[in-house]
């Protein structure tokens, strides 16, 4: 179903090349005048920093008669290659295009917040601020961001109140609870991406004395094992699945923007089935139910891309037109709100409820390193995990499947059950699902990772299948329990969400770990990329995970197995999509090309039930 970009528009009965056929950016119909440094003060006295591009007369250069909506980005950010500034695009096309530099960061006064209530109250300011002072402003204003300017609009958008100016908003690479529970630090253990971040982050925030001091205060409190390394006072304000009610109550609506290569795709996933249950009035952490209601408010778009790839800034003016502007686009009428690339089958679908999956399949790891489906006898045994490096004897198991004939579809959250004892009294392991083609390459489908400190499970926000399986395992991350040496637990593990096509004659294959590989977490002063795979320990985890000896119970009454949310290959239909016109980074701007392009987009969002077959 690969189509050339010339072709899509055609498929899908449109010549603009944006999702629902009737709506284009079309070109700049204004020129841009950029004013710097405005002062925004807030309720306690503090001063924000703002810039400011306002539409100019493309004939006379002027500024523009107005008066014109607003789009803000509340800004954490100072420099990336180059400095970071307003952009252009959306004063080009109509709206005044205000950037204000968060608290303590940059120019801004204070000390920094990152998402605390006090950001959102500054965000509800700035709002207030744009749409009743702000010479030219028509008094309705739209939120945009992408990371962790993303995860402050969601915040800002909680904070705003219903009947506030504030009329639509785009989270873009960010999520809710992703942070300490995936990008930061991922089942209690520190990321590659915080090690990136604490020696980056005062670079990208300009180096402040504030941003130093928030860095070095956070890397200090997850190092030593402070509040800041588990699920408690810091992270109970920030960034909750609560958050969502509030979005729902203040009448805002939303687009969310992620990968599945991303390093928080599973707090995109959550916020979303948040959303949609807050519409629903349901409990906002459960699974979504089969044939629930969803509302076009909330919709996610879902690539097979890295962090902040994938990125139109047209769909995000899109998406501002049809929320604040109220004209008819084409994407605000649909029954299937969640628009998903699908790897191996290389298309994109839409779905509505989430999970897409009932029941999930329980494959059994089993001896010499099979993986066997469930109709298949796994002999009791057990096999030997030692702590260590990869690539070092004994440090890694594999788990193989026989071909899967027909192929397969694997639709939502899955994971892996352990049953396990330690030599000592803590142990960690990292799971990697493969999908393996016949010439025996392989490609990474989902990853996950477990403390055993830290297994205990959440049980209210877990989920379970229609046959009582855990397939999201939702841990605490409370506090550290440790375990008993050579005693058996049970341990639930994670593995992100994914859409993925298996196609036909692949094998999956499930490693067990327990450590990163070194080329890929180096050594101390060397901050590897940006990653949610576990990088080095904190300190109470040096003092209970190295030299541990891990014992993996298989089949007989204690079996350990991979649970996955299967279908048959290809089992959605598939959608016509494009590469768009105005990619929000300039190394995407060029690529051209098939559907299967990493940066290509749906085009068509969906107006009836969800298509399958």
């Amino acid at each position: 179903m690969n189509r050339s970009h010339a072709e899509a528009g055609t498929v899908a009965g449109t010549s603009t090349l944006y999702p629902g056929g009737k709506w284009s950016p079309g070109p700049a119909r204004f020129g841009v005048e950029v004013v710097e440094n405005v002062p925004v003060t807030m309720d306690d006295g503090v001063v924000l920093n703002a810039s400011i591009a306002y539409p100019t007369d493309l004939a006379s250069g002027r500024r523009a008669r107005g008066p014109f909506p607003v789009v803000i980005e509340h800004m954490p950010y100072v420099q990336f290659a180059v400095p970071v500034k307003v952009n252009p695009f959306f004063a080009e096309h109509g709206y005044i295009s205000v950037q204000v530099r968060a608290r303590g960061l940059g120019k801004s006064g204070g000390e920094v917040q990152f998402l605390s209530p006090r950001e959102g109250l500054d965000g509800k300011a700035i709002i207030e601020w744009v749409a009743h002072r702000l010479e030219g402003s028509d008094g309705r204003v739209g939120l945009i961001g992408c990371s962790w300017p993303g995860a402050i609009a969601m915040t800002d958008v909680a904070a705003v109140g219903p009947g506030s100016p504030l009329k639509a908003a785009v989270a873009a690479c960010s999520g809710m609870e992703n942070m300490n529970r995936q990008s930061w630090l991922n089942a209690g253990l520190p990321t590659m991406s915080f090690w990136q971040f604490a020696e980056l982050g005062p670079q990208l925030t300009g180096s402040s004395a504030a941003g130093q001091r928030f860095f070095t205060r956070f890397a200090e409190s997850v190092l030593s094992g402070g509040d800041m390394a588990y699920d408690a006072d810091y992270w109970r304000e920030r960034g909750r699945a609560t958050l969502a009610r509030r979005i729902v109550d203040n009448g805002v609506p939303m687009l969310l923007w992620a990968g599945w290569g991303d390093v928080l795709e599973t707090g995109t996933v959550r916020a979303y089935v948040a959303l949609q249950n807050a519409h629903a009035q349901r409990p906002l952490e459960m699974p979504m139910e089969p044939g629930q209601a969803v509302t076009p408010r909330y919709q996610l778009i879902m690539g097979g891309w890295e962090h902040g790839q994938g990125l139109d800034m047209g769909v995000f003016l899109q998406w501002l037109d049809t929320w604040i502007k109220g004209e008819d686009t084409g994407i605000q009428d649909t029954a299937t709100p969640m628009h998903v690339f699908e790897p191996g089958s290389e298309r994109w679908i839409n779905l509505a409820g989430y999970p897409p999956v009932a029941q999930s399949t329980r494959w059994a790891l089993g001896s010499e390193g099979q993986l066997r489906p469930p109709s298949g006898d796994a002999s009791a045994g057990r096999d030997e995990l030692r702590y260590g490096e990869p690539d070092t004897p004994g440090a890694k198991l594999t788990y193989t499947s026989a071909p899967l004939e027909q192929g397969a579809t694997i639709a939502g959250p899955m994971s892996v059950t352990l049953n396990a004892s330690s030599s000592n009294t803590n142990l960690v392991f990292i799971g990697r699902l493969y999908d393996v083609a016949p010439d025996g390459s392989a490609v990474l489908i989902s990853r996950g990772a477990l403390l055993g400190s830290q297994h205990r499970l959440d049980e209210a926000k877990s989920w379970r299948d229609a046959d009582g399986t855990l397939t999201w395992p939702w841990p605490l991350l409370a506090r550290d329990e440790y375990l008993t040496p050579n005693r058996d637990y049970r341990f639930d593990l994670a593995l992100a969400p994914r859409q993925w096509g298996v196609r036909p004659g692949h094998r999956l294959r499930l490693e067990l770990t327990t450590q990163t590989p070194a080329d890929r977490c180096p050594a101390m002063g060397l901050p590897p990329v940006n990653d949610s795979d576990p990088c080095r320990l904190t300190q109470p985890q040096e003092q209970t995970v190295p030299g541990g000896v891990y014992a993996i119970a298989l089949g007989g009454a204690m079996p350990s197995t991979l649970n996955l949310p299967m279908l048959p290959y290809r089992h959605f239909l598939a959608v016509p999509a494009a590469i768009l016109s105005h990619a929000w980074n300039e190394g995407q701007r060029s690529v051209g090309g098939p559907q299967a392009e990493p940066f290509a987009l749906p085009l068509d969002w969906g107006s009836g039930a969800a298509p399958q077959r």
